[in-house]
C-alpha cells in the first residue's frame, strides 16, 4: 500500500498582511486559516498522517493544543525553517519511512477540497509529480523593473501554480537533495523545483480559482466572502 502524508505549510509570516501574527493562524470565521485545511486533510480517506510546519515561537502552545485533541489519523508538528525551502525539507526528512507519496500544501490556502486531493493523486499514479494550476484571466507582463514592459507573455499558454502538489517522496528528495548541493533554496514551489532539474514533467490537473492564497489584506476579506458564501 502506497501511503500519503501531508504536508502544511503553516510557517509563513504575515508581512505583507501587515499582521502581527502569522498568517495561518488569524482568525477566519471563527478558527486559525490552517485549520480549514487540517480539517479536510482529517476527513480524506487518503491521506494517511499528517505533517504541520509552525514557527518555532509557536510550536509548543500548538502541540497543547493537538495534544487536547483526538484524531483519526497522525498528526505530526514540525519546526519551520527560515524559508519555505527549508520548511519543506527538515518535514520531508522526518517523514516515516514506509510514506511512498507526500502532499504540500500552503496553509494560507485555505479552500483546498476533496476534489483538488482527488484529482491530484488519481493522476499521481501514471506520474511523479502532479500539481493544481488555473488560467490566467490577467494580461501577463514580464519586464526588467516594475515601471516598463519588456514583453507581452501569451496568456492562453499560462497556467497559475496552486497548492496542493503531489509527489513521489523519493523524486522529491532527490530534487531537495540537488538543490542543496547547488545553494539553489529560492524556488517559490516544489513543482519548479522538479521542473528545474528536469527530474520528471509536471502534470497539471485544473484547480479551483476559489483555492484562493491569503497574501494581502483584501485577500481575508475575499476569504470572509468566500467563507459565507459557503455556509448558504
Amino acid at each position: 500500500m502506497n501511503k500519503t502524508t501531508a504536508i502544511l505549510l503553516a510557517a509563513g509570516k504575515s508581512e505583507r498582511l501587515g499582521k502581527m501574527i502569522p498568517k495561518p493562524f488569524l482568525q477566519l470565521g471563527g478558527k486559525p486559516i490552517y485549520r480549514y485545511s487540517l480539517d479536510v486533510f482529517l476527513a480524506h480517506a487518503q491521506i494517511d498522517a499528517i505533517s504541520i510546519v509552525v514557527p518555532k515561537h509557536l510550536l509548543l502552545a500548538e502541540q497543547k493544543k493537538i495534544n487536547r485533541e483526538i484524531f483519526p489519523k497522525p498528526i505530526q508538528l514540525i519546526e519551520g525553517g527560515e524559508s519555505r525551502f527549508k520548511s519543506v525539507y527538515s518535514a520531508l526528512y522526518q517523514l516515516d519511512n514506509d510514506i511512498k507519496n507526500v502532499l504540500i500544501h500552503d496553509a494560507a490556502r485555505p479552500f483546498i477540497n476533496t476534489e483538488l486531493i482527488d484529482d491530484c493523486l488519481k493522476n499521481l499514479h501514471h506520474n511523479q509529480a502532479v500539481s493544481c494550476a488555473i488560467e490566467s484571466t490577467d494580461t501577463l507582463v514580464s519586464g526588467a523593473s516594475n515601471t516598463q514592459a519588456e514583453f507581452y507573455l501569451d496568456r492562453n499558454k499560462i497556467m497559475r501554480i496552486q497548492t496542493p502538489q503531489v509527489f513521489h517522496i523519493d523524486i522529491l528528495k532527490k530534487a531537495y537533495s540537488l538543490a542543496l548541493k547547488e545553494n539553489k533554496t529560492n524556488f517559490t514551489d516544489d513543482s519548479s523545483m522538479i521542473n528545474y532539474y528536469k527530474l520528471a514533467p509536471v502534470f497539471l490537473v485544473l484547480g479551483d480559482i476559489k483555492n484562493i492564497k491569503i497574501t494581502h489584506p483584501s485577500d481575508l476579506l475575499l476569504a470572509e466572502h468566500i467563507l459565507q458564501k459557503k455556509k448558504l
